[in-house]
């Protein structure tokens, strides 16, 4: 196993990809209605869907709300992992070659 492999590896299990952690909530801007915290896709998704059932004929505009997701306060656990994993795979590198 390389360092390469390895560290991708780890990257994918800490999750360092761009938009992972992050929650969108889409505002209309024609009246106070607003989306859950929701991935972005899905988001606009809610907000085109209202546009077109509550101001038909209006192209959805409005305002985007970035923030983190709630579930991200478990930041630890994906490196924790990642770290278990990588000794594991230490040791047994180590007990192999003895």
């Amino acid at each position: 196993m390389t360092n390469a492999t390895i560290a991708a590896f780890v990257q994918a299990l800490c999750g360092e990809k761009r938009g992972v952690d992050v929650a969108y909530r889409y505002w209309c801007g024609e009246c106070s209605s607003r989306t859950a915290w929701l991935g972005e896709s899905e988001g606009e998704r809610q907000q085109v869907e209202h546009y077109a059932k509550r101001h038909p004929g209006i192209p959805p505009g409005g305002q985007v709300e970035v923030g983190r997701r709630l579930d991200a306060g478990r930041g630890w656990l994906a490196p924790a992992a990642a770290a278990l994993v990588l000794l594991i795979v230490v040791v047994a590198v180590v007990t192999r070659y003895r």
